[in-house]
């Protein structure tokens, strides 16, 4: 379980902390934070996001979400994005510039979010195969977006659960940089939860051979202090291993 790098052995905790910086960057850069992190306003942002990261890893463990677990928890994380209070979703009519999608209406985002965990809870109760788990991420991810709860930060709010949805399915969570921005909004804007469960498997992949290639890097340095790899990240460190 990918969740598992949290507060197990040294390489696993630093790795989290690391992982947690990136994650927190890439998110802000996809809505055009610059490069200059001695400005208050980005460092800010890039505390908001972490907060809202440590949030999520630190408060819930459990794989399924009730109605107001989940109503509670965007709630809480789009207050830690933002920087803001936020106790409610929004009560105003909402559009995205560049986009068609037409987002929920106020009066129905309750419902609409209602339906959307009952059903994601649903669809992991029946899942059979890892890729189906990245589908049904995409799926949830897209809904979640053009449901549109909060009056700003639903971008950012839903890449941290994403990212937590991930790790604890066993899935190292997607780091989606600029480089896939494009591919990544236009995926959204159309709904097209089949490629885009295609972009996360394909970063999420990454990420773990990122994490095995880093700690045989370490390994080989004698910088490990102990190997407690679960038995399914031990073959994908051998077979990086013979890359090599």
């Amino acid at each position: 379980m990918f969740l598992e790098l949290k507060g197990k052995n040294e390489f696993k905790v630093n790795y989290f902390e690391m992982l947690k910086y990136r994650l927190a960057f890439a998110s802000l850069e996809l809505e055009g934070i610059s490069d200059d992190l001695t400005n208050v306003k980005q460092s800010m942002k890039i505390f908001n996001q972490l907060q809202a990261i440590n949030y999520i890893f630190d408060t819930h463990k459990e794989n399924h979400f009730s109605h107001y677990e989940f109503t509670s928890l965007l709630c809480e994380v789009a207050k830690r994005v933002t920087g803001e209070e936020v106790s409610d979703f929004r009560t105003t009519e909402a559009s995205v510039v560049g986009s068609n999608v037409e987002r929920t209406k106020p009066q129905m985002i309750r419902n609409n979010l209602w339906f959307l965990i009952d059903d994601y809870n649903y669809q992991l109760d029946n899942c059979k195969s890892e890729d189906e788990l990245y589908e049904i991420e995409a799926l949830f991810h897209i809904r979640l977006l053009h449901i549109h709860p909060f009056e700003d930060g639903n971008g950012r709010t839903a890449r941290v659960l994403l990212a937590y949805n991930m790790c604890k399915n066993s899935l190292a969570p997607c780091i989606i940089s600029n480089e896939h921005k494009k591919m990544y909004c236009d995926l959204i804007e159309n709904g097209d939860a089949k490629n885009l469960a295609k972009l996360f498997k394909e970063l999420s992949e990454n990420e773990l051979n990122t994490m095995i290639s880093l700690y045989k890097e370490l390994d080989e340095k004698g910088l490990i202090k102990e190997n407690n790899f679960t038995e399914e990240q031990k073959v994908k460190y051998m077979k990086l291993n013979k890359q090599f």
